[in-house]
């Protein structure tokens, strides 16, 4: 399916989605956090979809899935690119044409313009919303590492049986304090997981290869250091 006529699809489907106005505003997000699987389906005036959109960690994007209508069914596989701009918004491009995103959650919404696209002579935008598929239960399974340079360095090792080991260095009121610490994990829906030791439970976001964890260094042995540290780790 060539881009102009995918993009007519797109805008006879999200026309009774949503009329301009209904985007509002939502807190910031992180370049990475559009990183993932966003799916959509539903029949709207008859016209039934199953739209894929996948984000990869390289700025490639693919839109995949079906459009079906009066009796003729459109197949898609069109590749993409995305970029952050700022704020909660990103812009998806493909063939020169760029649609704005906004995320928020675990949700985010097309913004699409008939007249900016050049399918037809309407200049009103229209909004398509698609949600994050959950990741696989055991996506996490491998060993992570991330460094701040005299803040920290973190190793986290997580096996397929639930069980892991937290491990690396803490720098706080001039000295290196080394921890390691055993911790069983679960997949708690969407992107997230919990690792959990003692009575502390340490939430991660998996976005493709990046897993983001916020963690108390106190819990890990630096006495004091009781504010939360969140990091972005890199699968090795």
């Amino acid at each position: 399916m060539n881009a102009k006529l995918l993009a007519g699809v797109l805008v006879f489907l999200v026309a009774s989605v949503c009329a301009t106005g209904c985007l509002g505003t939502s807190a910031e997000t992180a370049p990475y956090e559009l990183i993932g699987t966003w799916a959509d389906a539903g029949n709207v005036f008859g016209v039934s979809y199953d739209l894929t959109l996948v984000c990869n960690d390289d700025g490639a994007a693919q839109l995949s899935g079906y459009v079906s209508y009066n009796g003729n069914q459109y197949d898609l596989n069109e590749e993409m690119t995305w970029e952050y701009v700022s704020g909660n918004t990103y812009f998806i491009s493909s063939t020169g044409r760029s649609v704005s995103v906004s995320l928020s959650g675990d949700t985010i919404t097309m913004t699409i313009n008939p007249k900016t696209l050049g399918v037809a002579d309407f200049d009103i935008n229209y909004n398509l919303q698609m949600a994050r598929a959950a990741t696989s239960p055991t996506a996490i399974v491998g060993t992570w590492e991330a460094a701040e340079s005299g803040v920290y360095t973190v190793n986290m090792v997580y096996r397929s049986d639930g069980t892991g080991t937290v491990s690396g260095t803490i720098y706080y009121n001039s000295q290196a304090i080394p921890f390691t610490q055993a911790v069983t994990w679960v997949h708690a829906g969407s992107n997230n997981y919990e690792a959990t030791y003692g009575s502390f439970t340490m939430p991660l976001d998996l976005y493709g290869s990046m897993l983001f964890a916020t963690f108390v260094p106190s819990s890990f042995g630096a006495l004091g250091y009781d504010d939360p540290v969140s990091i972005l780790a890199q699968k090795v």
